[in-house]
């Protein structure tokens, strides 16, 4: 790596970063898919990592050679944060409560509309009923 491009990303120059993500971003996604298995967590391994690397781009020596080995060690560490969150959010989820199961509330809808319609005959039927609705 040139040393011009250390000393960009170093100063937060976007268009080195811009570079430094072109060349690594593949290496990152291959590592983040070989850790996790899952494409989607791979593409935030990749996300994540870049974050963090512009986070702590002043923390880079001036001198040295690629930053690849930074990058992907930086990638393992998020690969690790990134299980240890989804081992927490499970373990957290297995002592909510199950739901409430949700009633099912067709039959007693059905037999409202059977009430209804029953009512309606019965009213058709008795002269008064009909007229004292009708009013």
């Amino acid at each position: 790596m040139e040393l011009s491009l250390r000393a960009g990303v170093r100063a937060g120059d976007p268009d080195a970063f811009r570079m430094l993500f072109d060349e690594s971003a593949g290496a990152v996604y291959n590592l983040g898919f070989r850790l996790t298995a899952n494409w989607s967590a791979a593409e935030e391994v990749v996300s994540l990592t870049f974050l963090e690397a512009w986070r702590l781009r002043d923390r880079i020596e001036p001198e040295g050679g690629s930053l690849r080995p930074w990058l992907l060690g930086i990638a393992v560490n998020v690969t690790r944060n990134l299980a240890r969150a989804s081992r927490r959010h499970e373990a957290a989820m297995s002592r909510l409560p199950p739901p409430p199961p949700v009633p099912d509330f067709a039959d007693e809808l059905a037999g409202r509309m059977d009430d209804s319609a029953q009512l309606r005959e019965t009213m058709k039927r008795w002269p008064r009923c009909a007229a004292a609705s009708a009013s």
